[in-house]
């Protein structure tokens, strides 16, 4: 039988294992996990950020598109990787907010299988409308399509995707009634928009600003708390008198167990980066605005997306698959 000072003397060991590993991190490169393919928003952010976050790691950060299930494939393989630093996820607001909503089985919890690392980046949703429907504000639309029940039709890129719920909750909050039309895709949905067979849409600053600066399309509000950075004249929903908080986001988590040394000291990696002021043209141009947030509002964030996004689903009729 092992004695209780045995006992005592195996247990302190293990414990000054942990530090010594965090204080030893990295040794060898950090692989991120990004659930979307190679060229979208969220792997070019982690493209420019990249290069500064290898170079204060001293190891390269590798890029790994695991693409698939909505963004559950690379959650799942990261909630089951080693608690050690080397496996990092880049969540968003599908991976930890709507996807609670939308499937019975993820293969991980959203707040008990991480630890939060750090917020990297919010991404606005913006409501858009073709130049020749006659509203140039989101009172005057709402005005619009009340006169004009069941008349209308607004687009997204699927059903149970932000810019649907993001209609969903618009629809609800000022109460009107519109058809949803999905595409597969942005891109069909706004060649909708562009030939007035939509009436307006959310979207992203990337996605909708050539079309704004040709003129075909009329922006007239973000739907995030807060107004834009990159576009402070530009209204939210809720100073224009429809309150609708549906915008994406970028941030880091790792696996839950994670050492608190080896978390802070990628907090303050990832914080560093996309502070960088000579990055922030560059995430503009993209739709993405920095933000900043350790663990502690990481996790209460999550927590609030999946509310939110379980009303909005609830809301728009969507069940669990």
């Amino acid at each position: 039988m092992i004695s209780r000072r045995s006992a005592l003397i195996g247990a302190t060991l293990l414990a000054s294992v942990a530090p010594a590993l965090a204080n030893d991190y990295p040794v060898k490169p950090v692989t991120i996990l990004v659930p979307f393919a190679a060229g979208g928003g969220q792997d070019i952010l982690m493209r420019l950020i990249a290069p500064n976050v290898s170079a204060a790691l001293k190891q390269q950060l590798v890029i790994d598109n695991r693409v698939g299930g909505a963004g559950n494939i690379a959650a799942a393989a990261v909630s089951r990787a080693a608690p050690d630093g080397y496996t990092l996820l880049l969540g968003t607001a599908a991976t930890h907010g709507m996807n609670q909503a939308l499937y019975k089985s993820l293969g991980f919890d959203a707040v008990n299988s991480f630890e939060p690392v750090a917020m990297l980046a919010e991404v606005p949703l913006v409501l858009v409308v073709n130049s020749a429907v006659p509203a140039k504000n989101v009172a005057e639309l709402v005005a619009y399509l009340k006169a004009n029940p069941g008349k209308y039709n607004y687009g997204s890129s699927g059903a149970g995707g932000p810019l649907h719920l993001a209609g969903e909750i618009f629809k609800t909050a000022a109460g009107f009634d519109v058809a949803h039309v999905p595409f597969r895709g942005s891109a069909p949905a706004i060649t909708e928009l562009l030939a007035g067979r939509l009436t307006f849409m959310f979207d992203t600053f990337a996605a909708t600003n050539p079309h704004v600066q040709e003129g075909t399309l009329r922006r007239l509000a973000v739907a995030s708390p807060t107004r834009a950075a990159n576009a402070p004249d530009l209204p939210t929903m809720a100073e224009s008198g429809v309150p609708v908080d549906a915008y994406s986001w970028s941030a880091i988590f790792a696996p839950a167990g994670t050492p608190k040394p080896i978390v802070e000291q990628l907090r303050k990696i990832f914080s560093d980066a996309i502070g960088d002021p000579a990055l922030r043209p560059k995430l503009f141009e993209i739709g993405f605005l920095p933000a900043q947030g350790g663990p502690d509002q990481l996790r209460a964030h999550v927590q609030s997306e999946i509310r939110k996004w379980k009303t909005a689903a609830e809301g728009a009729g969507l069940t669990a698959q």
